[in-house]
């Protein structure tokens, strides 16, 4: 074992390769420590014979080298989404359109009244910026902005609930993506839970009988990412708003999607549908089918979002200057009517005209790259993000297997050059509602390229 560790080369000796000598030299002391810390802890496990180390350490250099460059690569990618999947929340939900981009940047770019009143010359607030817009446009009272919808949740219950019970429906303590939970939530903002009903029914005097002194608020979750059908009953905001008010509690719908009613979706409550009924406070989602960034809106009355802003919280929640910008450049989109600056919505009303034109054009530049069979076909997009379950929206995309290497190969390789697909019946499948102006183009980059591996013999790779 002793022998085998003398031959690992020193710190020094490396850094001080020709073939090392272009890279960071920070960058490339750390991975040399790693990767020598990663040999030895072998040959100390005994992992590894000499044989094997010497082989090793022929590559060492090249392997130094590549994790190098490995090492300087961003690690949030550029991704090409052949999925339909139009809000994947692990591709970032909503993206931006560049013309939505141009209105923010010179703000980003310059010094701008963030948190300054020009008329007083003193300090003013953030949260101003998007209020007026968003009770222009839902004809609300007043409303407040922070990070995302799961801050929201965790404000208004900490500041209205702390200590103190909130009556929901057992159906209604929903999961989200990253085990975010309800009833997990209640507990940081130090309240109570107090769930009434059964898992799939819930009436309104199971509510009735849940109130008592420590009865501080009536909250309803929308079930954005689930949905319930058969022998189930809930009860509709109006009805909970009305007893809420009965009792001098506060009502309120975490609504989760955000939808402002723009789009035709019967099953999905829009944030205009339940203002009507006038409840206490609604928080929603920025980046869902809003469309635009990642924020948590809160909209209600004006004394209870007066009492928001002076919960502590806040400050560890509040929004950042392109959060704002963002919002406000998306509301102003909905107010003109521009959807076309809002790519979310975009894809969810692209015309099937529109989307057979998209297929065609992806086919004909596909169909004659070597070894790869393809053909169009009628294909299901879904919202995704944790919006509209069960709802699917007629699109169209190319199928196509590789005649050299297996579908199950092909699928990774494309997936490692940022390109990603959905698979079935051992096909690869490439919805065109979810690609962009200049998709087509890269994706047919990465098959030639593909193939043009392939024709140079590197046959043992794929099988």
């Amino acid at each position: 074992m002793r022998h085998l560790l003398k031959l690992l080369p020193k710190v020094d000796t490396l850094l001080s390769h020709q073939d090392l000598q272009n890279l960071p030299q920070a960058t490339l002391k750390r991975v040399i420590t790693s990767t020598l810390n990663t040999l030895r802890d072998e040959i100390l496990a005994q992992k590894i014979d000499e044989n094997q180390l010497q082989i090793r350490l022929e590559q060492l250099v090249p392997t130094i080298k590549a994790q190098c460059k490995l090492a300087q690569e961003p690690t949030l990618k550029r991704i090409i989404n052949a999925t339909g999947v139009i809000l994947q929340t692990n591709f970032g939900r909503s993206i931006f359109s560049q013309s939505l981009l141009d209105e923010i940047t010179p703000f980003l770019q310059s010094y701008h009244t963030l948190e300054y009143d020009l008329h007083t010359g003193k300090r003013g607030e953030r949260y101003i910026h998007t209020k007026e817009t968003l009770c222009e446009m839902l004809g609300c009272e007043d409303a407040l902005l922070v990070n995302n919808n799961a801050s929201a949740v965790l404000l208004i219950l900490n500041t209205f609930a702390r200590n103190k019970e909130v009556i929901i429906s057992r159906g209604e303590l929903v999961e989200i993506g990253g085990s975010f939970r309800i009833p997990e939530v209640m507990k940081c903002a130090s309240s109570i839970l107090r769930e009434v009903g059964s898992t799939n029914k819930t009436h309104l005097k199971d509510y009735q009988e849940a109130i008592n002194e420590q009865s501080a608020m009536i909250m309803k979750t929308h079930q954005s990412n689930f949905k319930q059908i058969g022998f189930v009953q809930s009860c509709d905001m109006r009805a909970l708003t009305h007893l809420a008010q009965e009792h001098g509690l506060i009502d309120y719908y975490d609504l989760g999607s955000g939808h402002l009613g723009v789009l035709d979706l019967p099953n999905e409550p829009s944030v205009k549908e339940i203002l009507k009924h006038k409840p206490s406070l609604i928080s929603f989602s920025g980046d869902k089918l809003l469309g635009g960034p990642q924020a948590g809106i809160i909209i209600g009355k004006s004394a209870l979002i007066k009492q928001l802003k002076q919960n502590q919280l806040l400050r560890a929640l509040r929004v950042d200057k392109f959060t704002i910008l963002a919002l406000e450049a998306t509301l102003k989109a909905y107010k003109e009517r521009q959807w076309h600056k809002i790519p979310t919505l975009a894809m969810l009303q692209i015309p099937q005209e529109a989307l057979q034109q998209k297929t065609q054009s992806l086919y004909e530049s596909l169909k004659n790259i070597p070894h790869i069979q393809c053909e169009m076909i009628n294909l299901q997009s879904i919202a995704g993000g944790g919006s509209l379950p069960e709802e699917t929206f007629a699109s169209f995309g190319v199928s196509l297997y590789h005649t050299q290497i297996p579908t199950k190969t092909l699928e990774s390789l494309l997936r490692e050059k940022g390109l990603i697909t959905s698979t079935k019946q051992n096909r690869i499948l490439l919805d065109v509602r979810t690609l962009l102006e200049d998709d087509e183009k890269r994706i047919v980059e990465i098959l030639n390229h593909i193939a043009h591996q392939e024709n140079k013999g590197n046959n043992d790779r794929f099988s």
